[in-house]
């Protein structure tokens, strides 16, 4: 009786084991990680983006799941913005503010993908939430009378000095591979939906709505 519970036991495990791999012989499961530096066409100048990606790459790589995020950061972008500040405010003496803005996104990406020869070609479709506002810089960060500057920014653009919103973007990327398993370079497109995000400075909220990007990748992945 025992040999019979022994033999039966030995032949779940193989049977087991048989269907494993089986099942990761037709959909294997992969991750990626993918930073990248970008460029968003805005109306009257270029934005520069940095970001990543990350997820798991699905049914022997013909399906990208995970999560991006990138952002606009001040540092990084020295275009400043010159507005009136809200109702005749003055700041330092001045009722005229000289700005800069930061802005960032994070959402569910979905990206089918496909091969052509040695290149690999995916279709990233993101959506989430974007947000960001305008800021004092440099020594007008030091307020004159002590308080955080966020405050003296709430009050001088009527408390809307930042905002959040929904995030829909789609493109089209190449990757190519190197000597290196694992890794490949890559470049993108992307369209760039944003609903929602109004501020003081951009009461119509068209500053990043409809815009184009492109990105420069580097994908880390298995395979």
């Amino acid at each position: 009786m025992k040999k019979i519970r022994l033999l039966i036991t030995i032949g779940l495990f193989a049977s087991i084991s048989i269907k494993a791999q089986t099942i990761e012989k037709t959909s294997k499961i992969g991750w990626f990680i993918t930073p990248e530096i970008g460029a968003m066409f805005l109306d009257d100048h270029v934005g520069n983006t940095v970001g990543a990606a990350f997820g798991m790459n699905l049914w022997k790589n013909r399906l990208k799941v995970g999560i991006h995020a990138y952002g606009r950061s001040g540092p990084i972008n020295p275009t400043t913005f010159t507005i009136e500040a809200f109702n005749g405010q003055t700041y330092k003496g001045s009722s005229t503010l000289n700005l800069r803005a930061d802005w960032s996104t994070v959402g569910i990406l979905i990206a089918p993908t496909f091969k052509v020869r040695n290149v690999e070609i995916d279709v990233p479709i993101n959506y989430g939430m974007a947000a960001g506002g305008f800021y004092l810089f440099g020594d007008d960060r030091k307020t004159p009378d002590g308080a955080r500057v966020s405050a003296w920014e709430n009050k001088l653009m009527n408390g809307e000095d930042a905002a959040a919103g929904s995030w829909l973007e789609f493109g089209v990327r190449g990757f190519f591979p190197t000597k290196v398993k694992g890794i490949q370079f890559g470049a993108g497109v992307h369209y760039t939906i944003i609903q929602g995000w109004k501020t003081f400075y951009d009461p119509s909220g068209q500053m990043y709505n409809n815009k184009l990007r492109a990105a420069l990748l580097v994908n880390f992945g298995s395979y």
